[in-house]
């Protein structure tokens, strides 16, 4: 499994499944790979912003009706 940081600040995650668990820092866009994690049953996944006082937060220019804010965890 392959985390992606492309949030523009280092992120803290966490993961385990039954057997194993992990957790780390990513710098800004940045990569973990973790593939002991791929094909793997029941998986737990965390993640936080690793700054005090810092938050994820999407700035909307301009709302309209029928626009979307979308946050999304990718892994591939």
């Amino acid at each position: 499994m392959k985390i992606v940081n492309e949030t523009g600040i280092e992120i803290f995650y966490s993961i385990s499944c039954a057997t194993s668990a992990d957790c780390g820092t990513i710098g800004p866009d940045d990569i973990a790979d973790l593939p002991y994690y791929d094909n793997q049953e029941s998986v737990s996944f965390s993640v936080a912003p690793n700054q005090e006082d810092t938050y994820f937060a999407v700035t909307i220019p301009q709302t309209d009706t029928g626009k979307q804010v979308e946050f999304a965890l990718v892994f591939e």
